[in-house]
């Protein structure tokens, strides 16, 4: 298989008990840790992650977040977001879609980049970008 691009989404029902999508993804989290090469995530999307979880859910929950990633850093590799990412999100950011983010756009200029296709989330941003949400 390939690796899949973790965002913030993805990490927010893992640590989020009241999520909507919470079971749905710790289950698929634990068929994917035995199915798949590893994870890739963006520095922005670590931001925004640990500040979504704790604006809404609190500091224990980002602390939470914090050490599911510290934990599982054998499986997931962070990559730091380059200048050219944030020249590539510009394409994206131009598209009038609602609730598109600049996190998002960087995201996917940085998918681009690496040829990832797969993402472990729930934003249909995704879909819509050409990518494809792991079910």
């Amino acid at each position: 298989m390939s690796k899949i691009f973790i965002d913030t989404s993805g990490f927010k029902a893992l640590v989020d008990e009241k999520d909507e999508f919470h079971s749905k993804a710790v289950k698929l989290w634990g068929k994917l840790l035995r199915l798949d090469d590893g994870f890739v995530v963006s520095n922005y999307i670590l931001d925004e992650s640990l500040t979504l979880v704790r604006m809404r859910r609190g500091l224990d929950k980002a602390l939470k977040l914090r050490d599911f990633i510290a934990e599982s850093s054998q499986v997931i590799k962070i990559y730091r977001v380059s200048i050219e990412d944030e020249r590539g999100a510009w394409k994206w950011f131009e598209k009038d879609w609602s609730k598109l983010s600049f996190t998002d756009c960087v995201s996917f200029a940085l998918m681009e980049r690496l040829g990832i296709k797969r993402v472990f989330g729930f934003d249909k941003h995704f879909e819509r970008a050409g990518f494809g949400l792991v079910k």
